[in-house]
């Protein structure tokens, strides 16, 4: 991995993802426009930048869960390796940007997002269930997975993957409105 331009890009998925499966490896793409935006004083009034593209593509599991989670229109923030592509098009030869994915989730500074554990199940090859009911639930990593100890450290610091009763139960509408600045 030396030498290698990591990107972080913050966005809009400005195509579904195709999902494409095949005899081979599990890929999805999907493009990813970002358009800077900052206030202009002398006009008052918010101006947008020029408007960059990205493809993003995603293999095997990432992929699999790209394709079912994020949609177009939808804010995203796309991590990975930048590469440049070319190919021949109807006007001839044509470049572009694509972001082979390391990393990819919702822009949580644009709305909110519910988050599904995916958990394997053992028999058959592949099998995979999606958190629905019935079905086990992985829980946190475990402690030598993050490198962190997930019990009372002494100093009467509450453990951070154990949420009281109360903060667990979900947000009405108008608690949503509340929270809203």
């Amino acid at each position: 991995m030396a030498n290698e331009m990591m990107v972080t890009v913050v966005g809009w998925a400005a195509s579904t993802p195709r999902e494409v499966v095949g005899d081979g490896v599990p890929f999805t793409s999907f493009r990813v426009a970002t358009t800077p935006r900052w206030f202009d004083s002398r006009q008052g009034a918010w101006t947008d930048g020029r408007t960059e593209w990205f493809t993003a593509k995603a293999f095997r599991d990432v992929a699999l869960n790209v394709a079912a989670s994020v949609h177009k229109g939808d804010p995203v923030v796309v991590h990975g390796k930048l590469r440049t592509e070319e190919w021949i098009g109807e006007n001839g030869p044509r470049t572009g940007l694509t972001v082979e994915v390391a990393a990819v989730g919702h822009d949580l500074t644009r709305g909110r997002s519910v988050f599904t554990r995916r958990t394997y199940t053992s028999g058959a090859a592949g099998a995979t269930t999606e958190g629905a009911t019935g079905t086990e639930d992985a829980g946190p990593p475990e402690d030598d997975e993050l490198g962190l100890s997930r019990t009372e450290d002494g100093t009467g610091e509450v453990d951070p993957w154990e949420v009281p009763a109360a903060q667990d139960e979900a947000r009405t509408s108008e608690d949503a409105v509340a929270l809203t600045p």
